[in-house]
């Protein structure tokens, strides 16, 4: 069978539908019935398959997808983080590190702040997920300096 035998078939089918006051099916057939337009000749089978392939090979694609995270690099820095505790000095030292580290990418930094902060798991930017390990620490730090002077305060 051609493709125009078809193509005919189908029209009527649509007209059909078109007379029975059936508007959005009709053209929806319409819109289905003009993709055989310009393949009058061709055997059924193959503009099909053809049709099929097309759609298969159109899948959408990802704009944009991220570089896996390099856990290496995450679980390093998340225990040199803790390991520092409130230790400003030692704070900053891994910030430098991490600030200048070229394996340290939008992902690890995700990654890092979201293990070391124990909160949410991406952030608009890396720099944002960097600020969020820095204020975190400051959080920290503000914390252990608190119950030092409850522990002061409280007699035994």
């Amino acid at each position: 069978m051609k493709v125009k035998e078809l193509r005919d078939v189908l029209e009527e089918a649509e007209s059909i539908l078109s007379a029975a006051g059936a508007k959005v099916p009709s053209k929806d057939f319409r819109i289905f019935v003009d993709l055989f337009k310009g393949h009058d000749d061709r055997p059924v089978a193959d503009f099909l398959a053809e049709l099929r392939g097309r759609l298969n090979g159109r899948q959408p694609q990802p704009k944009y997808q991220p570089k896996a995270v390099d856990e290496m690099v995450v679980t390093h820095y998340v225990k040199r983080l803790r390991d520092s505790g409130t230790d400003q000095y030692a704070f900053e030292g891994i910030q430098a590190d991490l600030s200048n580290d070229s394996r340290v990418g939008k992902s690890e930094a995700d990654a890092i702040a979201h293990l070391y902060t124990g909160g949410r798991e991406k952030w608009p930017s890396k720099s944002e997920a960097m600020n969020a390990i820095a204020d975190w620490f400051t959080h920290e730090a503000y914390q252990a300096v608190k119950m030092k002077r409850v522990d002061k305060a409280t007699p035994l």
